[in-house]
């Protein structure tokens, strides 16, 4: 039957639930019962209200559990050090899926990591109502009392450089979150073949080679200027004294900072969607850059090869910085995607009402007995 089928789904679903301890400071909670699961509905809604009036961060332990609580090192001194003597505080043993609860509950989310000096990697705007996830950035050869003696370090650090009205969450980390590791970069070909300019801690653009209609075009320096904390104007120069010419502005909402009022030489020029975050350097293997089509539906274009910019839009940049990690400018949802998607959609179906039927046959009431009588069918022609 059907409702067999959704009770069994629904017994899926809630063996799935993550039920992990969570340790809030900083702001008055309701207590619970030690031996009782905080629902995630009950757990969204409290977090809802205190989203009202404060910000809340959020530290993610990788594999945190309740014993993890009970750790001491040699000198038999807690690992947690710096946490015991926070307050107010609340100690939830168990909570169904406080992650997800916390997504829910906020409208706006931010997402940092926690170097090993203890320093957020990314500067943090202290706003109520933003939730705020820190994860470790793991360190190697270190037991487990070890790494979290240097957590509750960092997280009294990060604590010490919010001014605002804040509740903190030391949770564990989702199974599914990945494990936060910091690499060098390797150099792209247009940072090593290519052109290559830098203004200060603000803006970087490279790339191997531009053309406008298939003719090559010479770069010869960058200018910034109508300077601003959330917008400025970038002006390449060339050598036919034609200047690329678009503006850099951020939004304030996404923090996403977006290239717009593109020009050659004074002709505009369409640019869809050039935009990343702040952390991260929009990058495209192919830019093609075009202006309106004219009356002979002639498209002038203006192209460049393994192009990357960014704009940090932070004071806390270091001149002549390197480059973030790509944001690609090539969709990541294909059509093979979509169409892989689609089929397998379709066989889940299939697959889902063939189990139905199958639970709903049922075997025969009647059976012949070979010592009473016979069993007999009258059957009619019409």
């Amino acid at each position: 039957m059907l409702w067999k089928s959704l009770i069994a789904l629904c017994v899926i679903g809630v063996a799935l639930a993550e039920q992990t301890p969570v340790f809030l400071w900083g702001a008055n909670s309701p207590q619970k019962p030690s031996l009782l699961t905080v629902k995630q509905a009950e757990f969204q809604q409290h977090l809802a209200t205190l989203l009202k009036d404060h910000m809340v961060v959020a530290f993610e332990e990788n594999g945190l559990s309740n014993k993890d609580f009970l750790c001491s090192n040699n000198e038999a001194q807690s690992c947690y050090a710096q946490l015991q003597s926070v307050s107010p505080k609340t100690y939830f043993t168990s909570v169904e899926n406080p992650t997800e609860a916390l997504r829910a509950a906020a409208q706006k989310r931010e997402h940092n990591s926690v170097d090993a000096t203890g320093q957020l990697v990314n500067p943090v705007k202290c706003e109520a109502g933003t939730a705020l996830f820190v994860s470790f950035e793991e360190a190697e050869a270190e037991t487990r009392a070890d790494t979290l003696k240097s957590h509750d370090s960092a997280i009294a650090a990060v604590s010490k450089q919010l001014d605002c009205k804040v509740a903190y969450l030391y949770m564990a980390a989702p199974t599914t979150a990945p494990t936060v590791q910091r690499r060098v970069r390797r150099w792209t070909a247009s940072e090593m073949t290519g052109y290559r300019f830098v203004s200060g801690n603000q803006f970087q653009i490279t790339f191997t080679e531009v053309k406008y209609n298939g003719v090559k075009v010479e770069v010869t320096g960058i200018s910034i200027s109508n300077s601003s904390n959330i917008k400025f104007s970038v002006s390449l120069a060339t050598k036919d004294s034609k200047a690329i010419t678009f503006d850099i502005s951020l939004g304030t909402y996404d923090g996403y900072y977006t290239l717009s009022n593109a020009a050659y030489g004074g002709q505009a020029l369409r640019t869809p969607g050039v935009n990343a975050p702040t952390t991260f350097s929009y990058a495209c293997g192919n830019a093609t850059w075009s202006s309106k089509p004219t009356a002979t539906n002639m498209v002038d274009k203006l192209t460049f090869s393994s192009l990357q910019l960014q704009a940090p839009f932070s004071a806390q940049t270091a001149d002549n910085f390197i480059f973030g990690d790509s944001w690609d400018c090539v969709g990541f949802v294909t059509p093979g995607i979509l169409m892989g998607l689609f089929v397998v959609v379709i066989l889940l179906v299939i697959v889902f009402l063939g189990l139905c039927w199958m639970m709903d046959i049922k075997t025969m009431d009647r059976f012949d007995d070979p010592k009473g009588k016979t069993i007999t069918i009258n059957a009619s022609v019409e």
